[in-house]
């Protein structure tokens, strides 16, 4: 008999390896979060970021000033009225960001996932698995069963206000208990199948204990559940996705859990010095800063540092964790002037960049493009690259001039295989 996945702790110090093979190289690609709408206190829309359309716009510009680097973008207020809207429910997509002539805003988000693919980009949602909402449809349905915490004389428990409206956290062990965990995961992979083609999922707020006055208390007194026995369902959640071709990436690494679920969580948004040493393969976030989540609060734009981010932490980092990064970078990142391989490209390319600018700079080639005599540059921009012509190669290096916060693109123009 299946008694469905497993609650154990996965040791992942004897291999150091994920349990199951990631589905997804999250520390080969440039994962993010972009927020598309927000809702108000009175639980109707705030404010609309980023529609459909917009997303694929931006996913396309980043698409072009980063020589198509797999991109990993969750959409956060996909649904109902935004961000935090109507939790637990899942089953309706935010109709504020419908694209004009489709008759749902379903097919509007089915449309921008299998768009964005050319893009070499992974468009997936932004979920929640503990938190509720007094306009949620599904709210008497999880009080009825217990679900939403109550005290210990039955009375549920008011959490803290997110966007001006109270949040009530869930028993994730009873809602697994009663179905309607695995009835969630179901339906929300029935109603988007491409969830499953693209294989991952971000889930907000997977805390292990409720937060603010809930701290270092039972989620739900009412019921008794240990802190160990609700960890051990988020243990079987991890499992159920990955069970449907799904990873779960999360918001923390920790989360008042009382695990790291290292092996389980490919990825998290807040990093820990607790996992800091880990292989990134294993356990990692995105490596940029200010601008880690470019299309985050920004209006269908970019975030102001996306290129300086991009091009200084993120390509070391893309490096790194290549196992074709072979060579000492330290002659490729100068402070704010980089020249480095872009590994991500199908044929032999650099990129370099500038923050500040300068006039001129010699670059060493890698050592594997001996025999090219010339190179040919394009400027890196929004819309596409544009060429600037080629650079001849003396004592195996180049001399560039860059102007502030510009990126080109580096090829060989004589192709070294057939170099004498």
């Amino acid at each position: 008999m299946n008694n469905g996945p497993s609650g154990d702790y996965y040791d992942y110090t004897k291999t150091m390896q994920p349990e199951r093979p990631y589905i997804l190289p999250y520390h080969q690609s440039l994962v993010f979060l972009t927020m598309t709408c927000t809702r108000g206190g009175d639980g109707a829309v705030d404010k609309v970021y980023q529609t459909f359309e917009q997303t694929l716009a931006m996913t396309r510009t980043i698409y072009n000033l980063t020589l198509g680097v797999p991109q990993v973008n969750y959409l956060v207020g996909w649904h109902h009225e935004g961000h935090d809207s109507k939790y637990p429910d899942w089953s309706e997509v935010n109709r504020h960001l419908k694209r004009d002539g489709d008759k749902t805003a379903l097919e509007s988000l089915r449309w921008l996932i299998r768009e964005a693919r050319q893009y070499n980009a992974t468009v997936s949602l932004h979920l929640n698995m503990m938190d509720a909402y007094l306009d949620s449809p599904l709210w008497d349905e999880y009080v009825a069963k217990d679900i939403i915490a109550k005290d210990v004389d039955g009375n549920v428990i008011k959490g803290k206000e997110w966007g001006g409206m109270a949040s009530y956290q869930m028993s994730y062990t009873q809602e697994w208990k009663t179905g309607l965990a695995q009835k969630r995961i179901d339906g929300i992979i029935d109603m988007i199948p491409e969830l499953t083609e693209g294989g991952t999922v971000h889930i907000d707020a997977f805390l292990g204990e409720r937060p603010g006055p809930g701290r270092g208390q039972l989620i739900s007194p009412y019921l008794g559940y240990t802190k160990d026995e609700e960890l051990a369902t988020q243990r079987k959640l991890f499992r159920y996705w990955r069970d449907r071709d799904i990873d779960v990436t999360s918001e923390w690494v920790d989360g008042l859990r009382g695990d790291y679920f290292v092996g389980l969580q490919a990825w998290a948004w807040h990093g820990s010095s607790a996992v800091a040493d880990l292989p990134d393969a294993l356990y990692c976030g995105n490596p940029m800063e200010d601008a880690k989540h470019p299309g985050f609060d920004q209006e269908g734009g970019l975030h102001e540092k996306f290129r300086e981010e991009f091009y200084l932490m993120f390509v070391p980092w893309y490096y790194q964790n290549s196992p074709e990064g072979t060579e000492d970078s330290a002659s490729m990142l100068d402070g704010t002037d980089i020249c480095m391989p872009a590994l991500w490209c199908e044929t032999p390319t650099l990129i370099a960049y500038s923050r500040d600018g300068y006039e001129s700079r010699p670059w060493p080639l890698p050592a594997d493009w001996q025999g090219v005599a010339k190179v040919t540059l394009a400027r890196l921009t929004p819309e596409g690259a544009e060429p600037l012509g080629d650079v001849e190669v003396v004592e195996g290096g180049i001399t560039l001039s860059l102007d502030k916060d510009q990126a080109v693109s580096i090829t060989p123009a004589t192709d070294p295989l057939q170099a004498e």
